[in-house]
Order: structure tokens, then sequence, then C-alpha cells
């Protein structure tokens, strides 16, 4: 180019080129603003992720609360049930309890609480008592619990307790009067225990309890068990009258009990024992049973003192042996005495004697009160010193 030509030329400045520039970059800017909006109009329009998120939560509670409100209402409102509408009115509780703290629930059964210690029936009861305290005494008044004859029930039950004495209750219609687990030195005196199948009943380890003076009868089934103990020890029994049972008095691998002045009368078998070692009978009168006395594999026990009298048989032993027997009026009975694989004691020895036999035909000669031969019973007994009058 010629010299002349680039002389022609004008040159722009360079706010005239920052301005071209600035023109470029608006134009840039319009027509990217054009495309967006272009785009915008195609897509639905997205809304920013923490905005939806806080609606989510909001729609899961209110359906949550929309829920609970549904399943705790009542179906029905309270103003709308009418009389026909209402439901049936049961009892709350199935037994009354004495709690361990000395209260009673419920607080509505007619019972005296005085300070904690001494219970006293107002009325009769138709629920079986719990008791879960200590130390206490409950006085029946003469007042009745009455069961419903529910197999397992029980009239009250003293499961573990230790020193509660239960007097003068009437108890009838339970499978247990008297029902004692792992129970010690309560006092069981002066009850009426009537058609329960099992009167008293001490179980696992129920010692040193006392059992006395009361009246124990089923006359309705004429079976079960006057009293049952087993597996307990150093029990007094004492002054009951026991009538109408399959066994009056059941004793099973248990020692150290005393049974005296009882009057145990028209059962099927007056005392049983079984597996069961030195335990005392003393002064009971045991009459009219189909077997008075008998012991099954029991040994090293003491019968004294006592008038067994009109049973089919009075005393009986199968595979026990080394039992002393004295001291005892033994009266018509069918058979006196049944022995089976048995050797045991029958007298105390000279002068003191040994029993009374109404079948004994042997003389006194020389005026002591004890016949001159032995009463007879089989190669392994012999009462060496029968008595010729009865024992008082």
């Amino acid at each position: 180019m010629s010299k002349k030509k680039e002389k022609g030329k004008k040159e722009k400045s360079w706010k005239e080129r920052l301005r071209e520039r600035q023109i470029k970059h608006q134009r840039a800017l319009e027509a990217y603003r054009v495309q967006r909006e272009i785009e915008a109009e195609r897509k639905p329009r997205k809304r920013p992720k923490d905005i939806i998120l806080m609606a989510f939560c909001l729609l899961v509670l209110i359906f949550g609360v929309y829920g609970v409100w549904q399943f705790t209402r009542p179906s029905t409102p309270p103003e709308e049930i009418s009389p026909s509408q209402t439901p049936p009115q049961t009892s709350s509780y199935e037994a009354i309890y004495i709690k361990s703290n000395g209260t009673i629930y419920p607080s509505t059964a007619p019972i005296s609480n005085l300070r904690n210690t001494y219970y006293t029936f107002r009325a009769d009861i138709d629920y079986p008592i719990v008791v879960e305290r200590d130390n206490i005494i409950i006085d029946g008044a003469g007042y009745t619990i009455q069961g419903k004859g529910i197999d397992g029930s029980k009239g009250i039950d003293l499961t573990r307790r230790v020193n509660v004495t239960v007097k003068n209750v009437q108890i009838k219609g339970f499978s247990y009067g008297v029902y004692m687990d792992r129970a010690s030195g309560n006092v069981i005196s002066k009850n009426n225990l009537t058609n329960n199948y099992c009167g008293v009943w001490l179980t696992y380890f129920s010692n040193n309890n006392k059992i006395i003076s009361n009246i124990i009868t089923n006359t309705t089934l004429s079976e079960g068990y006057g009293i049952w103990l087993k597996n307990s020890s150093e029990n007094n029994i004492v002054g009951n009258k026991i009538t109408l049972y399959t066994y009056g008095v059941y004793v099973g691998s248990s020692s150290k009990n005393t049974f005296s002045e009882n009057n145990i009368a028209n059962n099927t078998l007056g005392i049983y024992l079984y597996s069961s070692v030195n335990n005392t009978i003393s002064a009971n009168i045991v009459a009219n049973n189909r077997n008075g006395v008998h012991f099954l594999q029991s040994s090293n026990n003491t019968v004294d003192g006592n008038t067994i009298a009109n049973n089919t048989y009075g005393i009986g032993f199968d595979s026990s042996s080394n039992n002393i027997i004295y001291h005892n009026n033994f009266i018509d009975n069918s058979e006196q005495v049944y022995s089976y694989t048995s050797k045991n004691i029958w007298d105390h020895g000279y002068p003191d004697g040994g029993n009374y036999w109404s079948d004994y035909n042997g003389a006194d000669g020389d005026g002591d009160g004890i016949g001159d031969t032995q009463y007879f019973i089989d190669d392994d007994n012999q009462d060496r010193y029968p008595l010729m009058s009865l024992k008082r």
C-alpha cells in the first residue's frame, strides 16, 4: 500500500474501540437472556430443593397428627351412647388382696384394717383372698368366703407367708380351702372348711405351721383331702375334726410333724403316711373309716395314745418297719392290724405296757393290768405286754 493511502485512513481512538467492545458485550448478554427465556417457556419451572423438602415434612406432620387423632378418639362420643348401648359392667378384679404394704385391694372389700396388722371381715365374701403380707391376723368373725368350685381355686392363699393367723372363717367351695406353699410359722385356727376338695394344703417346705381346732368336711363330694401335707416338717395338726374325705390326713415325704387330738371319722382312709419318717400320731380318735391308719414305706414314726375303732382295719403297714405303736385302744376293727413285709415295735416295755385290744383273750394273773401272754399279730409283730383295759 502506498504511503498516500495509509495517510488517507483515519485511525480510531482508544475510546471508540472500548465503546465498540461494550456494545458487542451487551448484544451477547441480550442474546443469552432471550435464549434463557425461550428455554423457560418450553420447560416447567423448578422449585428449589429446600422448599420442596420443607413442604414434604409439613405434609407428613399433618397426616401424622390426623392419624393419631383418628386412633385415639372414641368411635361414638359418650353423649351419643343410648342406654341400650351401654357396655356391660364387669368386676375389675378376681381376688381380694392384702398387699405387702398392708393395704387392701380393692379398697371396697368388706374387711376392716387395724394398723395394717389385724384384718376383720364385715360381711360374707365371694372372692378368694391372696395374702402378700407377713405377721398379721385375719379374723373372719364367723363370715364366709364362698367359692365357685373352680378348679385350682384357693380360698385363702398363704404362699410364702410367715406368721399369719387365720381364724373364725368359713371357707366353702374351693379346690383348696387354705393353701400354703413354702409358708412357715402360720396358724390356721377355729375355721370351718366345708366342701373344698382339699381343706388345708401344705407343701414344699411349709414348716412350723399350726392347724388347730378346725372343722374340715366335704359333704358334697365325699372325696379329696382333709389335710394334705407334703415335703414339710415340724407342723402341728391339733384338735381338728376331719370327715368325709378320701384321705382325712395325707402325709407324703415329710418328717417331725405331730398329729394329735384330732377326730378323724367317716373317711375312706383316716391317716395315711407315705415315705415319711419321725412323725408322731398321738391321742387322736380314728373311727368309722374304711381304713384307720396306714403306713407305706414309712419308718421310725410313733403312734401312741390313740383310739382306733370301728374301721375295716385299724392300722396297716406296707413295707414300713421300726415304727413304735403303744398305749393305743384298738376297738372292734374288722381287722385290727394289717402288716405286709413290715416289722414294728408294739409296746413300751414292762411295766409301761403295750396296747389295748378289744379281741384279746388273755388273762391277768398278777393283776398288774398287763396280759400274761402276748397279743400275736404275725411272726414279726407281737404286743408283748397288752393292756387289760382301755388306756385313758
